[in-house]
């Protein structure tokens, strides 16, 4: 059996030759067409007649050029203007792309014609023109970003660029435009929303079958990047693999840099260096070989990372220094503040206080003013450090052995201090939610033994009012009939009295009646809420006491048993004016809104005491314990002399049939 033994140098070397002759070689091929495509376009704008090819080919020149050649992609966008008129879809496409050749160098000349081409395309409601708005408010939110306005971008993505690619039915645009949105919400570690967004875009892609495109590729890859920032690495791997099987098939490498990357920070989560090391070196090869430089410097930060866990930090430093020397081509402003810091943590770890202390000052002055707060700490720490090590040789060993201890103390002491008043804070959380769960239980309780008394109550009025119609009324209509039988055949004289005697018991039926009738109205059972309350409004009123009323909106789809506490309250309100207010004018409201009921009953009588003086008797009782149970509430103004007025809103929601 033959054993090959490959050492990493090799490994690598191999790579590079392989993706070489795989990528390189075809590129030099790309390069070459690149050229004769320019020339094969150039002797069709000589041949062309129409302004409109023209100006056509004139647009696939300067957008061909913009990525490597701006100055160029800027002379052939400005010359399709000669062939575009004021006002026109084509004039509105010749600023778009005059702003994707400003786009490497001049932000905000690029911006400007962005916004120029967006407003003259604005006039056009074309599949193709929805697409060129789009893309324009895509690229705009990109500048945005790049002035550190995320906010803008997410805003501009949200509300400009994918309701255009949307009405463009452009499914791939859309799911592009989300995957952006999930980016800068996953650099602000809202993991949640970044993988809502990264989800979206998937979906997207699949269901309009791009399965082989490497933009879905990409969605894998951020994926990925999720469950790494998290630190989830075993989650990761499958979206990495996903993503590496679409890249062979598509034989794309332009996204090769950035799936090492990603594959490099799985390894060195899961602590396998020497494979970390392997992914990222192959992915800055490539990134190298097909110049893609910020993918290249991004690999170079995350070798960083390898070698500061590693504690190789004379290596961690190469690489982060290569990161930061190219600051300039990319500037955004929180990158830099995290280079500054990772240096001096890195020169400090070295030993190079000095240098660790300049490049804090560097990041503090950088930093607005919550980030200098926050370093201000780590900035006098690295400042102690540096004149500890110049004054290393003055200070004796006794000198430093005390202050050390005293630090400690110091420390132990704030420790203490702290865990003491989480304790405390901890045991008062814990005391106050006790006392509102007992509340909550106290207050149930109270609502089901009102519930049970109210209920009970209404059960008793029903059993009595049943016994008082079915038994003792049929008994009084009974010696009524006997009566009258018996007064046929008597004398004139005993005629007469016991027609009196009939009159009483006519009497005693018709109280016997209204009381069973108060007991349980039928006409609330018949008719429903309104109609009862206006009977009992007209049972109420004599010729002394006027009882007028107004029903606004009464609901009749709540339960029964709402209805029959609604009557009761009524009932009670009127029954206390009759008995107490001497009132000879009784106004009495009632209306409903959405979820709740409201009743209000003014007299003119003789009005209450002051609210010190006045005991409440069984009526108001009854009355506030009916509002309490149905979650609602009673207001009562009076003054002596001046009459009375009562205001109750109940909420009938929680109890509505469905």
């Amino acid at each position: 059996m033959l054993i090959f033994c490959w050492n990493y140098g090799d490994i690598l070397k191999t790579f590079i030759a392989t993706f070489f002759l795989l990528f390189v070689i075809p590129g030099y091929h790309a390069i070459a067409r690149q050229d004769r495509m320019t020339d094969s376009l150039l002797t069709s704008f000589q041949t062309a007649k129409e302004d409109s090819v023209k100006a056509g080919i004139l647009f696939l020149l300067s957008d061909h050029w913009a990525d490597t050649d701006s100055a160029r992609a800027v002379d052939y966008a400005k010359r399709s203007f000669r062939y575009t008129k004021d006002g026109s879809f084509q004039r509105g496409k010749a600023f778009f792309y005059l702003a994707g050749a400003y786009f490497s160098y001049d932000r905000k000349l690029c911006q400007q014609a962005y916004l120029e081409a967006d407003k003259i395309l604005s006039h056009f409601t074309s599949r193709e023109a929805l697409q060129y708005r789009s893309r324009a408010w895509h690229n705009y939110g990109i500048m945005e970003q790049l002035n550190d306005n995320n906010k803008g971008f997410v805003d501009i993505l949200l509300t400009k660029a994918i309701p255009f690619a949307k009405a463009a039915g452009d499914e791939e645009r859309v799911a592009w435009n989300y995957m952006d949105v999930g980016g800068v919400f996953m650099n602000y570690k809202n993991y949640n929303k970044a993988g809502w967004y990264y989800d979206k875009a998937i979906a997207i892609l699949l269901s309009s079958k791009n399965t082989d495109k490497p933009v879905l590729a990409e969605c894998y890859i951020s994926k990925a990047k999720i469950w790494l920032w998290q630190e989830l690495p075993d989650s990761a791997n499958q979206p990495l693999n996903q993503a590496f099987d679409i890249l062979q098939t598509a034989g794309d490498s332009s996204y090769l840099p950035l799936y090492y990357q990603v594959r490099g920070k799985y390894h060195t989560l899961k602590e396998q260096w020497n494979a970390a090391l392997e992914a990222l070196e192959k992915g800055y090869a490539i990134a190298a070989l097909t110049h893609r430089e910020y993918d290249g410097l991004s690999i170079q930060y995350e070798l960083y990372e390898v070698y500061k866990r590693l504690k190789k930090f004379d290596k961690a430093k190469q690489s982060l220094e290569l990161v930061y020397s190219q600051y300039d081509k990319y500037p955004i402003a929180q990158n830099k503040r995290m280079f500054l810091y990772e240096l001096a943590e890195t020169e400090t770890a070295l030993g190079n206080y000095r240098a660790g202390y300049k490049r804090m000052q560097e990041y503090a002055r950088l930093s607005d003013s919550v980030f200098t707060q926050n370093t201000g700490k780590e900035i006098a720490d690295l400042e102690a450090k540096y004149r500890l090590a110049e004054n290393e040789k003055k200070l004796l060993a006794l000198q430093h052995r005390n202050e050390l201890q005293q630090l400690l103390l110091y420390f132990g002491a704030v420790v203490l201090a702290l865990l003491i008043a989480f304790f405390i804070y901890v045991y008062r959380q814990r005391k106050k939610r006790e006392a509102q769960r007992l509340f909550a239980i106290n207050q149930e309780q109270e609502i089901e033994i009102t519930r049970a008394q109210l209920e009970g109550e209404e059960r008793e009025r029903k059993r009595l009012a049943r016994e008082l119609h079915d038994g003792l009324g049929g008994m009084l209509a009974g010696v009524k009939l006997n009566l009258s039988a018996v007064s046929h055949g008597a004398p004139a004289t005993q005629q007469i009295e016991l027609q009196k005697v009939t009159g009483l018991l006519d009497d005693s039926v018709q109280e016997l009646r209204r009381i069973a009738k108060n007991m349980m109205p039928e006409a609330l059972l018949r008719s429903g809420l309104s109609r009862a309350l206006e009977g009992l409004c007209h049972s109420i009123g004599t010729s002394a006491m006027r009882v007028d009323y107004e029903f606004l909106n009464i609901p009749e789809n709540i339960r029964h048993q709402e209805k029959v506490d609604i009557y009761r309250i009524v009932q009670e309100l009127l029954a206390n004016a009759v008995k107490h207010s001497g009132a000879s004018d009784i106004f009495l409201q009632c209306s409903g809104m959405n979820d709740r009921f409201y009743i209000t009953l003014e007299d003119n009588g003789k009005g209450m005491p002051g609210p010190e003086h006045i005991k409440e008797g069984l009526g108001l009782a009854n009355i506030r314990s009916r509002v309490s149970f149905m979650h609602g509430k009673m207001e009562i103004s009076s003054q002596q002399g001046g009459g009375t007025v009562i205001n109750i809103e109940i909420n009938v929601t929680k109890s509505k049939e469905l």
